[in-house]
């Protein structure tokens, strides 16, 4: 009888504005009014005061010139007010600021959440030169460091529904992932080519929490520099690695 209240009552207009915030999420550009009811198969007076309320509440955003919507980061600034997440970036950023100038490489932050890995902090390199990934960017689990990490470092059951939750899974991809897991693990973190960008070699370190699970990767996404042409110190991969493993120990929460 319970079950059956619970399915029964039903809440239209919240439902709406979350299909509203969950499409535009989704999307790479912002969209029309149009657009969002044709996708939504909603008239535009179904979508018309919600998309009012959102805007004025700033969840998303409305681009008069374009007449386009599109999702702010207020969702994202409060899914990291969780006091574990807050904790983490607000220790996080002097040390990653440190890391930076210290071997002159951008860092990232990163947490796996409903199926996608997203950055959720970052520092660029000092230097002029550097590769960086914004806030709020959408990683590959499959081809990354960081994803790499989540998968080694995640429980197995947890680790088959990140699996299961992606796209374009070979059975030849996962026979590779699975030998690289298996490094990973016994090493405690990756250090490897990036399959996306010549020159770059992606550093991963997880981060744990109080009970000892994964919360976060910290990655230094290493950008290899002429040294005969560069008037700096260059750290190498290693000295690199040295640091960045001792960064992650200090955001240990367990």
């Amino acid at each position: 009888m319970e079950l059956t209240q619970k399915t029964e009552y039903r809440a239209p207009a919240l439902e709406k504005g979350l299909e509203i915030l969950e499409l535009l999420a989704g999307q790479a550009e912002p969209l029309t009014k149009k657009q969002i009811s044709t996708q939504l198969n909603r008239s535009v007076n179904e979508i018309f005061r919600m998309l009012s309320v959102l805007v004025e509440k700033h969840y998303i955003e409305f681009d008069a010139d374009s007449a386009t919507y599109a999702l702010t980061l207020k969702m994202f600034a409060l899914s990291n007010q969780a006091p574990p997440i807050a904790l983490l970036l607000k220790k996080a950023r002097p040390l990653m600021e440190s890391l930076s100038y210290s071997v002159n490489q951008s860092c990232h932050i990163s947490r796996y959440s409903n199926g996608k890995l997203i950055v959720i902090a970052s520092n660029e390199s000092p230097y002029k030169m550097a590769f960086s990934l914004r806030i709020g960017a959408e990683l590959d689990i499959g081809a990354s460091g960081s994803g790499l990490v989540l998968l080694s470092f995640s429980e197995p059951t947890k680790r088959s529904e990140i699996l299961a939750q992606q796209d374009g899974f070979t059975s030849e991809n996962l026979d590779i992932i699975a030998k690289k897991i298996a490094m990973i693990e016994e090493q405690g973190y990756y250090v490897g080519e990036s399959p996306q960008i010549s020159g770059v070699t992606n550093i991963s370190v997880p981060i744990f929490g109080v009970l000892g699970e994964l919360i976060a990767v910290i990655t230094v996404p290493y950008m290899t520099l002429n040294s005969k042409t560069v008037s700096h110190d260059i750290a190498d991969i290693e000295k690199t690695r040295h640091e960045l493993l001792k960064v992650a120990e200090k955001l240990h929460q367990r």
